[in-house]
């Protein structure tokens, strides 16, 4: 017998088991309310520094073009818009016409017969794409909805609202209002740029798109908060940030 065997025999069965179990758990990803704290904190400050060190994401282009979306987003809206293949993509806040570039190419790569409409006040820029219509106005006008509206029902199909225009919380709460009546079953509404109700560099913002979500989700029992999709990646600017609707009412 060796030495080891004889000093295993001298441990109560009791008191090996839970050794045993302790030495498995060392293995494991070790997960406890510290580790999730450290976890919480070194994403956020992750965040941060991406957000910070690319000029507030200007800095991230997609085929030559600056889309100002973070780079585990835009995987994640990619992956959304090849599961969800939806026939039209309304976003609001065009900037520089980068992300709706962005949606239109993917819907070139993909083969899916799909268009874009992308609406801003004042876009500093468009990109050109067959697939992409620009409208000039507020995001909110009844003009503006109604014209989108159309839209969305001539194209039949499923439909991706994506908003990044003012983030202020009751800005945001009329554009859901506005377009959610849009979203069939199982489509989607993506509220970008939550970080700005958590994170440092947005500091005295006033709230944001975070608020409005929790309130639009309070009122209409119609959508829910997708958390699978939030946080596939871990990563993400855009907490709150997916609501898909599950039923008509």
């Amino acid at each position: 017998m060796s030495r080891l065997t004889r000093v295993k025999a001298l441990i109560p069965p009791g008191l090996r088991t839970r050794i045993s179990a302790r030495r498995t758990s060392r293995t494991r990803f070790m997960e406890t309310p510290l580790t999730h704290a450290i976890d919480r904190w070194a994403f956020r400050r992750s965040l941060e520094a991406v957000i910070v060190r690319t000029g507030h994401l200007s800095g991230v282009e997609w085929l030559g073009r600056s889309i100002w979306q973070f780079p585990m987003d835009a995987w994640l809206i990619q992956e959304v818009i090849t599961s969800l293949k939806p026939r039209l993509i309304v976003e609001t806040g065009t900037h520089r016409g980068g992300s709706a570039f962005f949606f239109a190419t993917l819907f070139d790569l993909l083969d899916i017969p799909g268009e874009v409409i992308s609406i801003d006040v004042a876009a500093e820029q468009t990109v050109p794409h067959p697939r992409i219509t620009y409208l000039a106005g507020s995001s909110v006008d009844p003009d503006i909805v109604g014209q989108v509206s159309q839209r969305a029902e001539a194209v039949g199909g499923q439909v991706l609202v994506i908003l990044d225009s003012d983030h202020n919380a009751a800005h945001v709460a009329r554009e859901m209002a506005s377009y959610a009546p849009l979203v069939p079953v199982g489509g989607l509404i993506h509220v970008q740029d939550g970080w700005v109700d958590q994170l440092r560099p947005g500091r005295g913002f006033g709230d944001g798109p975070t608020i409005a979500v929790k309130a639009f989700l309070a009122a209409n029992p119609a959508f829910v908060l997708d958390e699978e999709i939030e946080h596939r990646y871990l990563l993400s600017i855009h907490p709150y940030g997916w609501l898909r609707r599950v039923s008509q009412d």
